[in-house]
C-alpha cells in the first residue's frame, strides 16, 4: 500500500519541481523516471489530465497521480486520494508551502478514508473492503473499531473501539472471517549511527523517520542494526519505548547487498555499501524510504513486510 517511487513531470526551467524532488531525496524519497508510484505533474490541472489520460487501467494498479500548479500554490491529488495521494500531497504541500486540495467525500467530512487510517497505522485492507466501509464512513460519521490482537494505533476523528466484535464496522488484526478486516504490516526501521550520538538525538531520528511518510512511530516493529551494536543500551531503550524488537543483522549478511547512496565509512571500514538498506533486505522488507541522514552521525531507512 505504500508509495515511495516518485516521478516528477515538468517543464525543464521549473525550478519549483527541482526543488521539491531534491527535498523529496532528502526525506528518503526515491525520485525515479521508470515505474513510479506517484506521479507529480506541475502543470495546469487541465494539462495533467491529458497527460494522464492514457496511463490510466485500474484504480488498484494505477499510480498516485498529483497536480501541482506553475507557481507551487495548489497541491490537487488527481488519482488516488485515498490510496497515499492526499498522504503523499500532504507532505508536497508542507515542503513547498502550498494550500493542499482534497476532493473525496470523506475529506469533505474532516474525516480520514479507511486506506489513509491504515497507511498511518501500519496497516492494509482490500480494496473492495474498503469501498464498502468507506460508504458506511460517510453515511454515519464514523467506525467502530474491534482489536482482535493487541496492537498501537492511532484514533483520529471517525473512529472509535469497540470491544464487541459483533458491533464492529472493521476488525484490526488478522482475517479470521469475511468481515472487513484491517491486517497490520511489520515495519522495520534500519538505522545507523556514530558511538558518539545522544540518546535524545536517535529517538528524535527515529521519530522523524517515521514522520517523514506520515506514520505512527509506535507502529514500527523492529529495529535493525548491524551486530556490531550489540550491547549497545542506547538502542534497547529505543526499543523499549517505541515497543519494538531490536534486531542484530550478522556482518556477513550485509555483504555483497546494495545501498542507493554507499557509505564511504562502511566500505572503508567493514567492506559493505552500508547498514541501512542492506538490514532491510536481508530481512526481507520492501524499502519505502531510502537511507536518509536524520541527524548528524545518524541514518536511517525504512521497510514494511
Amino acid at each position: 500500500m505504500y508509495v515511495s517511487r516518485i516521478q516528477i513531470i515538468s517543464s525543464g526551467s521549473n525550478q519549483l519541481a527541482k526543488s521539491l524532488a531534491n527535498s523529496l531525496d532528502e526525506l528518503g524519497f526515491f525520485i525515479v523516471r521508470e515505474r513510479p508510484e506517484v506521479m507529480i505533474f506541475f502543470y495546469p490541472l487541465g494539462i495533467t489530465v491529458r497527460k494522464i489520460a492514457g496511463l490510466i487501467r485500474d484504480k488498484v494498479n494505477d499510480p498516485v497521480v498529483i497536480s501541482v500548479t506553475d507557481d507551487g500554490n495548489y497541491v490537487i491529488p488527481v488519482l488516488k486520494e485515498h490510496r497515499g495521494g492526499s498522504i503523499i500531497g500532504g507532505i508536497i504541500a508542507d515542503l513547498m508551502g502550498a494550500q493542499l486540495i482534497l476532493t473525496s467525500r470523506t475529506s469533505q467530512l474532516g474525516l480520514y478514508s479507511v486506506e489513509e487510517f491504515a497507511w498511518v497505522n501500519g496497516m492494509d485492507i482490500d480494496p473492495k473492503d474498503a469501498d464498502k466501509v468507506n460508504v458506511k464512513l460517510v453515511n454515519n460519521g464514523k467506525l467502530k473499531l474491534f482489536l482482535s490482537e493487541k496492537l498501537d494505533i492511532r484514533l483520529m476523528e471517525g473512529f472509535e473501539l469497540t470491544n464487541k466484535e459483533e458491533e464492529a464496522d472493521l476488525i484490526l488484526g488478522e482475517r479470521v472471517n469475511d468481515k472487513p478486516t484491517l491486517e497490520p504490516r511489520h515495519l522495520v526501521l534500519g538505522l545507523g549511527y556514530s558511538s558518539g550520538v545522544p540518546f535524545e538525538v536517535l529517538y528524535f531520528s527515529v521519530v522523524n523517520t517515521a514522520k517523514s511518510i506520515h506514520i505512527f512511530e509506535r507502529r514500527i516493529d523492529f529495529i535493525a542494526v548491524p551486530e556490531i551494536k550489540l550491547g549497545d543500551e542506547r538502542v534497547k531503550k529505543l526499543g523499549n519505548i517505541l515497543g519494538a524488537s531490536v534486531i542484530y543483522v550478522p556482518m556477513d549478511q550485509l555483504k555483497g547487498r546494495s545501498q542507493s547512496t554507499p557509505s564511504r565509512v562502511a566500505k572503508e571500514r567493514f567492506g559493505i555499501e552500508g547498514v541501512c538498506e542492506p538490514s532491510l533486505d536481508a530481512l526481507g522488507a520492501k524499502v519505502i524510504l531510502k537511507r536518509a541522514k536524520r541527524a548528524y552521525g545518524v541514518v536511517s531507512c525504512l521497510g514494511v513486510k
